[in-house]
């Protein structure tokens, strides 16, 4: 499936994720997260026929700005592509990847959160697998580990939510579908507003 060459820049790209965010720890973007989303992107670029290397590369990649992301700053898709291009500048295991194959990659890193991005398809295999670990049980561990319990919880989980309307691929929807991911999302976000739910006094 993949070249030797390949096999390396990812296995490489793997390592050196997991290691700044064992440097770094994110509460609900970890390196646990980003192997799922790397999972998902593999199962979707299968599925859809696309460039399975630049896919998982892509989803190994896109949150390394989460480590560098504070309140009121650059928002991480941003961080991550300026992090991806000192890497692919700075590494000499990226430097055989193509001009055209690190734009893709940059683009969909950029954009993985902008559902009007579809220059490739990279872009929108990455956007799908991400927000599939938004849903279902682990969608719920991480959404309550980001909020760490505060009243944010429900926005986060209204988005989620929201997004499912938005996933690209036919084999996202099935997966969401078929796993029934969307239920444990709702529930949480039902119990969360109820208990929320205050009495208003003048």
């Amino acid at each position: 499936m993949y070249s030797k060459i390949q096999k390396e820049i990812c296995g490489y790209a793997r390592e050196k994720v997991q290691k700044l965010f064992i440097a770094h720890p994110v509460p609900a973007h970890n390196f646990d997260h980003i192997s799922r989303v790397r999972n998902w992107a593999v199962k979707i670029a299968t599925s859809e026929g696309a460039n399975i290397f630049l896919c998982e590369l892509a989803a190994w990649l896109h949150d390394i700005g989460r480590v560098e992301e504070k309140n009121g700053g650059p928002c991480h898709h941003k961080l991550s592509y300026e992090m991806c291009r000192r890497w692919f500048r700075q590494d000499a295991v990226f430097k055989s990847l193509s001009d055209k194959e690190k734009l893709i990659i940059l683009y969909s890193i950029r954009n993985h959160w902008n559902d009007m991005a579809n220059d490739y398809d990279v872009a929108w295999i990455l956007r799908d697998a991400d927000k599939i670990d938004g849903y279902g049980r682990a969608g719920v561990r991480r959404a309550l580990e980001g909020c760490r319990g505060g009243d944010i919880i429900h926005l986060d989980l209204r988005l989620c939510i929201y997004t499912m309307g938005y996933l690209k691929t036919a084999v996202a929807k099935k997966i969401v579908r078929d796993r029934k991911l969307a239920e444990p999302i709702k529930k949480l976000n039902v119990r969360v507003l109820k208990k929320q739910v205050e009495s208003v006094k003048l």
